[in-house]
C-alpha cells in the first residue's frame, strides 16, 4: 500500500510541476527599468543613484529604456566626445513641435549627455569629465551637471553653481597631442545657451539637439543601424504625429563630404549658432539667424551688416571673401569679448573654421 501511495504521489507532483511550467511560459515577463527619477527629490548627490547605465558607470552601457542618440552634427565643445541618451516615463512619450524645434517632451523625461576623452596622457585611458542632466519638470527643464571623480567610478552633483576647469592632455586622432583646462560651466553658462523667450512672453529652458531634423539619421544601436526617429516610434518614445521621414528638412554630418558644402555649412552653423542667433534665443536682438530653416540667406549673415562692427569685417558673411567676414574672425578668436560661441570652447575648432571658410569663399562675390 505504501508503495503504491509513494508512487500516487510523485505523479501528482510531477503533474503540478509540468502544470505549473506550463503556466509560467505562457505568462509574459515583463521587466521593469531600473532607471529612478523622482521629480521631488532630484538632483541626487550622485549620478550613480539615477541608475541610467548597467555596469560599471564608466562604461555608460544604458540601462533598460534609456535610448541613446546623436544629432547629425555635433557642437563643438574643446575637442570633447560626447554620448548622449534620452529616458522617458513609462506610457509617455514626445510630440512633434517643427523640424527645428525640439520635440515637446512629457514631465519626468531626463536627457544625458556624457563629455570625455579618449587616449588621455600619461595613461593613454578614456578620461570622462562631466554628465549634463536635463530633467523635465511639471514647472519646466531644470539643469544639472555632474563632475566624474578621480577613479571614474561615478560622477558628483556640482553643487557650487559656479563651474570648474579640469586639464586634460590628450593625443587627438590625426596623433597631435593636444591641452585644455575643460570648462565645466556654470550654471548661468547652461541657461544661457538652453534658453528662449518665445514672442518674448518669458525665458524658459530647453533641450538644444534632440529636433526632428537633427535625429533623421541611422544610428547605430546595438540591435543593428536604424533611422532614429523610427526607433524612438518602436520604442514608445513618438507617436504618429511626426511627419514622414522624407519630408522632414533634416541637417547633416557636417563632416560627411559626399554632402553639399552648403549643406554641411549650414549644418554646422545651426547645431553651434542657432541656439543664441534664433528668434528666442539669448543673441535675439542681433540681426542673423542661423536656425537651418532659414532660407533667407541675408539674414542668414551673408552680406549682412553685423550690429558690432569688427574692422576690415564689413559682413557677417562676406560673400567671397572669408578673410573679410565677422564669422570668420569671431570663431577664429579665443579672446572672450570677441569670440563665437561666447561659451562653451577655449581652444579655436580648425576643421569647422575651414568648412566655414570654404563655405563663404564659394559664394557670389556680390557684397558691397
Amino acid at each position: 500500500m505504501k508503495k503504491y501511495y509513494a508512487v500516487a504521489l510523485l505523479l501528482i507532483s510531477l503533474t503540478t510541476f509540468i502544470i505549473s511550467c506550463s503556466k509560467s511560459d505562457d505568462e509574459e515577463y515583463i521587466a521593469v527599468s531600473p532607471v529612478s527619477v523622482n521629480l521631488a527629490t532630484v538632483p541626487y548627490a550622485k549620478l550613480s543613484d539615477y541608475h541610467f547605465f548597467e555596469g560599471e558607470i564608466k562604461d555608460l552601457n544604458p540601462s533598460l529604456d534609456v535610448l541613446p542618440y546623436e544629432p547629425a552634427s555635433s557642437l563643438f565643445s574643446d575637442y570633447a566626445h560626447k554620448k548622449r541618451f534620452i529616458w522617458m516615463p513609462k506610457e509617455t512619450h514626445a510630440t512633434y513641435n517643427g523640424d527645428d524645434n525640439v520635440f515637446e517632451f512629457p514631465v519626468g523625461t531626463a536627457i544625458v549627455k556624457t563629455f570625455y576623452y579618449d587616449h588621455v596622457q600619461p595613461s593613454n585611458t578614456t578620461k570622462r569629465v562631466e554628465t549634463r542632466l536635463l530633467i523635465r519638470k511639471s514647472s519646466g527643464w531644470q539643469a544639472y551637471t555632474y563632475v566624474w571623480n578621480q577613479d571614474q567610478t561615478d560622477a558628483l552633483l556640482e553643487s557650487t553653481g559656479n563651474g570648474v576647469h579640469i586639464p586634460v592632455t590628450w593625443i587627438d586622432d590625426d596623433g597631435t597631442t593636444k591641452n585644455v583646462s575643460y570648462g565645466v560651466p556654470s550654471q548661468t553658462e547652461c541657461i544661457t545657451c538652453h534658453k528662449i523667450n518665445v514672442n518674448q512672453t518669458g525665458e524658459i529652458t530647453i533641450p538644444i539637439g534632440p529636433k526632428p531634423q537633427n535625429l533623421n539619421t541611422i544610428f547605430n544601436y546595438s540591435s543593428g543601424a536604424e533611422n532614429q526617429i523610427t526607433k524612438w516610434k518602436s520604442v514608445g518614445y513618438l507617436g504618429n504625429d511626426v511627419p514622414a521621414l522624407s519630408s522632414i528638412h533634416s541637417t547633416v554630418d557636417w563632416r560627411d563630404t559626399s554632402k553639399s558644402l552648403e549643406l554641411r555649412a549650414r549644418s554646422y552653423i545651426d547645431i553651434n549658432c542657432a541656439h543664441c542667433h534664433r528668434d528666442g534665443g539669448h543673441c535675439d536682438y542681433t540681426p542673423q539667424r542661423f536656425n537651418f530653416s532659414n532660407s533667407n540667406l541675408n539674414t542668414f549673415g551673408v552680406c549682412l551688416t553685423p550690429l558690432f562692427n569688427v574692422p576690415d569685417n564689413p559682413f557677417v558673411i562676406n560673400g567671397g571673401n572669408a578673410d573679410h567676414s565677422e564669422m570668420i574672425y569671431r570663431i577664429s578668436s579665443t579672446e572672450a569679448s570677441e569670440m563665437m560661441p561666447i561659451i562653451g570652447r577655449s581652444l579655436v575648432h580648425q576643421e569647422g573654421v575651414q568648412l566655414m571658410r570654404d563655405w563663404i569663399n564659394s559664394l557670389p562675390a556680390n557684397c558691397h
